[in-house]
């Protein structure tokens, strides 16, 4: 799908391999320039991970051969993805302004800590340090009162994906101006993308200002139970409407005198029966289900393996390898399941020569200004595709049933997936609506849904059929397990795949009972991954004339987040790292810390010059750090860290939802949506994920009412209003 783009990399963080690894595979030529000597991570899992396919290219960018070297194979790029700061990138000569005077066509995205413009944008892109300045940590759930660290990588996720998929906009909108530009995006972004579920305010109606937590520890377990055997199961029965009672093994259990009406009783029937025995009997109820694994188990799967989740990968340093693959099928071949390179292979090879490409007809006012969306999908994981789309531009269309889209009731979780979007309400259930649906499918770009593939074909809404009508437009499905195997049609949710992924354990700290997993990480990485695989598809549609299909699924999302770990020749996992059991962190050298006077802050310490800094201030002995810290105020020991070279920042926590809502500074750079609808009065959510410079975005839509545009929508695809008053006679449309 981007076979012809050509992809200068230049980053040793997660999110910038990540982002460049799924452009890769997607079919991008991605040349990796590294230090002299190589990454610090060659030989180890990440680096086989997150840099397979790439050609490899040592520079020493310090020196003037070395920058030289590099403008020669920029000028014959399409993108330079980096990680520097601006003014870093300024003493390189690859500043926004620089690189646009000298290569005007060349697609810009820097993924920075914080964004351009924000005070914090020279400080370190640590993850534990952005959390802890954005105030994420008061959001995870724990064992202990207090801040919690998060150990699942929610930023460097969310910024891969949304680099990925803001360079590709950016290519779009090349397409049409000819000219290259911005297309820039940050750690906090990428946190603040995934915390639409828990971060919002509205000035009115069903959940107006949500309370904050209590400070208190929070172990929290939503449907997961342990059982006889030890082993841990997660259900996701959405509002636990269904009946245990039913379950055969239940009924036993009642019959031995549990009462499954308390939480302790419920707890205590499971403790009854093995893990394998609640499985079998919920899975034949149609319930969602999964055990709660250790990270890296889930590469085992059978389903993983049967959709190309996991792929075998001959790796020149570890050998015979299982590596998470990345989590996109197309019915076009992919570049997928290359091994990573050896230092300086295939970097010598220069960009093939090519055609010059016409000049453009005019930059779009949005970089996805044009672009047209048909949204049929339902809750989060996939819909929260499309919406983004929208914020970049696009013209989304969310076409729900009469009774809406049964995540409505999740009040934010509806406005999380469902920004930037007109919604159309129709009853496709009945035949006069098939014409109606036909319309809608030939005015589309690209057509979204996340419906079992048996209900979406009763609506018309299969492939084949939605090809039949339009076949110029781009078609994306999202699934619980994938398009293969025996669970094609199986039913899914973010809880159970956090489980599978290990996340449930690894967020609890080691030794603790798992917990689960806020807010919606395997949703909302799952609907990243629709995002980026939609907008490669437009640009196979722009760019060459074709239609693509592409599917993704929570499973594949799952294994893709294993990026820390494969399977080794031997069958064991590749050594990772760990939150620790207080869930402060990973080492002594890189952890939040409490303070004399109740505050936290954070160390960012991986460098041996800054590991000897920290131990000036805090002592020779790593296992007192803890106890050192609290006999110094907070401000006092910032000062002291900062004075001596240690990567370190305070720790927002209490109220940092409505601290980050009221910062000035957000607001200013738009990090903060504000945007009246007509249920919820104004809405205040997380905003803008990207700055594509001189091309601004501009979020003009809230979530939409039921049926809020259907008079519109139906009016711009050639019904008069005629027309629309009987439909909604017929109780056809809302």
């Amino acid at each position: 799908m981007l076979n012809d783009l050509r992809i200068v990399e230049i980053g040793e963080g997660m999110a910038v391999q990540v982002a460049g690894l799924m452009l890769g595979e997607l079919g991008a030529d991605i040349l990796k320039i590294e230090r002299p000597g190589g990454d610090p991570a060659r030989g180890g899992a990440t680096f086989a991970n997150w840099n397979r396919g790439k050609r490899s290219l040592p520079l020493d960018l310090a020196a003037s051969a070395g920058r030289a070297e590099l403008d020669r194979r920029l000028a014959g790029a399409d993108v330079l993805l980096h990680q520097f700061t601006p003014a870093r990138a300024a003493a390189l000569g690859l500043d926004d302004a620089s690189l646009t005077a000298r290569f005007p066509r060349l697609v810009v995205c820097g993924i920075t800590g914080s964004p351009r413009g924000h005070p914090d944008v020279e400080r370190s892109d640590d993850e534990l340090l952005v959390a802890a300045r954005l105030g994420v940590f008061y959001e995870n759930d724990g064992h202990r009162p207090g801040p919690i660290v998060w150990r699942y990588r929610a930023g460097g996720w969310g910024a891969a994906h949304l680099a990925a998929a803001g360079i590709i906009a950016r290519l779009i909108a090349r397409l049409q101006s000819g000219k290259g530009g911005a297309a820039h995006s940050s750690i906090l972004q990428g946190f603040l993308v995934n915390m639409p579920m828990v971060w919002g305010r509205n000035s009115e109606g069903p959940m107006p200002n949500p309370p904050t937590h209590p400070t208190a520890a929070r172990p929290t377990a939503v449907q997961l139970y342990q059982c006889r055997d030890g082993d841990w199961l997660q259900i996701m029965d959405p509002g636990q409407q269904f009946d245990l009672a039913l379950l055969p093994s239940m009924g036993e259990v009642m019959g031995e005198g549990v009462d499954i009406d308390t939480p302790e009783g419920k707890a205590e029937a499971f403790l009854r029966r093995p893990l394998d025995t609640w499985l079998a009997e919920l899975r034949a109820c149609d319930i969602a289900v999964e055990p709660a694994w250790p990270m890296g188990e889930v590469l085992r799967h059978p389903e993983a393996a049967v959709n190309g989740y996991v792929i075998a990968v001959d790796d020149p340093d570890l050998g015979p390898t299982l590596q998470p693959n990345t989590p996109f099928h197309a019915d076009v071949p992919l570049a997928q399941g290359r091994p990573a390179p050896r230092l300086g292979e295939g970097g010598e090879r220069p960009w093939a020569d090519r055609a010059e490409p016409a000049d453009g007809i005019g930059a779009p006012t949005e970089v996805l200004a044009g672009v047209r969306v048909l949204d049929f999908g339902m809750f989060l994981a996939g819909p929260m595709g499309p919406s983004l789309m929208g914020d970049m531009g696009a013209d989304v269309i969310k076409v729900e049933a009469l009774t809406g889209d049964r995540i409505r009731f999740m009040h934010r979780y509806y406005q999380a997936a469902s920004r930037s979007k007109r919604s159309l309400a129709i009853d496709l259930t009945r035949p006069e609506a098939r014409p109606i649906l036909e319309r809608l499918v030939g005015w589309a770009d690209i057509i979204h849904h996340n419906m079992r593939m048996k209900g979406a074909a009763k609506l018309g809404l299969s492939e084949q059929n939605i090809r039949r009508i339009n076949p110029d437009a781009s078609f994306n499905h999202i699934s619980a397990y994938g398009q293969k195997g025996e669970r094609g049609d199986w039913p899914g949710y973010d809880s159970i795949f956090n489980a599978l992924a290990g996340w449930e354990f690894e967020n609890a700290g080691e030794g603790n009972r798992p917990i689960f997993c806020r807010p919606g990480t395997m949703d909302i990485g799952t609907a990243l991954t629709c995002l980026v695989e939609m907008m490669a598809s437009l640009h196979a549609q722009r760019a060459h004339g074709k239609a693509v299909s592409t599917h993704g699924s929570l499973l594949g999302m799952a294994a893709f987040t294993q990026g820390e770990t494969l399977v080794l020749p031997d069958g064991s996992m590749a050594p990772t790292w760990h939150l620790t059991s207080d869930q402060t962190g990973f080492s002594p050298f890189h952890r939040i810390f409490q303070c004399g006077d109740g505050n936290w802050i954070a160390v960012a310490a991986h460098q041996e010059e800054e590991r000897a800094a920290l131990r000036s201030v805090l002592g020779e002995d790593e296992t007192a750090f803890a106890d050192a810290a609290r006999l110094h105020a907070a401000p006092g020991l910032l000062a002291a860290l900062e004075d001596a070279g240690v990567p370190c920042d305070a720790v927002v926590f209490e109220d940092a939802m409505n601290r980050f809502f009221d910062d000035p500074v957000n607001r200013r750079l738009g990090l903060v949506s504000e945007l009246e609808q007509p249920l919820y009065g104004m809405v205040e959510q997380p905003g803008l994920f990207w700055d594509f410079g001189d091309t601004p975005l501009h979020l003009r839509r809230c979530c939409p009412d039921l049926g809020q545009h259907s008079d519109e929508i139906l009016l711009g695809i050639g019904y008069s209003a005629e027309d629309i008053a009987a439909f909604r006679h017929q109780k056809l449309i809302v």
